[in-house]
């Protein structure tokens, strides 16, 4: 019996022991998982921000070039006195070869500005390049903005006369351009 409560005794002992062994080494596991965790979670921030830094530059440069064929645009009206006939937007269309060099951009076109008074010349001006030459849809604003020249004309036909007036969103943009 002695020997038997020793054995207990010594049991008891050893599973203390056991028991700071085991507790102590999930206290490392623990701590090594959250050490862990924690550096994952620092290279996956970093990796993250690496490419959402490089997607903004991208993007901003990408914008930037969208932006120097809108302001060429600008330039190829500009040189023609402030206003440019369908052939000449059509070469400097052409020529700006934007479904290669821009990609992203469906088309890039001439609005001109009109009243109802100088509507019938606008229409007659237009007509004599294009025949089917019409502006669409009709409203009742005092400014007509109609989309008179776009380019790629293959993948933009439906815009040609397209009066942006006619929708607010599009009227505010267009006026604040």
């Amino acid at each position: 019996i002695a020997q038997t409560q020793n054995l207990a005794k010594k049991d008891g002992q050893f599973s203390w022991f056991h028991i700071i062994v085991v507790s102590l080494s999930l206290l490392l596991t623990l701590s090594a998982w959250q050490y862990s965790k924690q550096q994952v979670d620092t290279r996956t921030k970093l990796r993250f921000e690496t490419a959402r830094d490089r997607a903004l530059a991208l993007i901003s440069d990408r914008m930037n070039k969208y932006e120097d064929a809108l302001w060429a645009g600008v330039a190829a009206v500009d040189s023609h006195g402030g206003d440019i006939s369908y052939p000449d937007w059509r070469n400097f269309a052409q020529n700006l070869r934007i479904e290669r060099r821009y990609p992203g951009i469906n088309g890039i076109g001439v609005i001109h500005f009109q009243s109802n008074e100088t509507l019938e010349t606008y229409l007659k001006d237009q007509q004599r390049f294009r025949p089917d030459f019409r502006v669409f849809p009709e409203h009742n604003h005092s400014i007509l903005m109609p989309i008179t020249y776009i380019e790629p004309v293959d993948i933009n036909a439906a815009a040609v006369g397209l009066d942006v007036a006619h929708e607010t969103n599009r009227r505010q943009a267009a006026l604040a351009a």
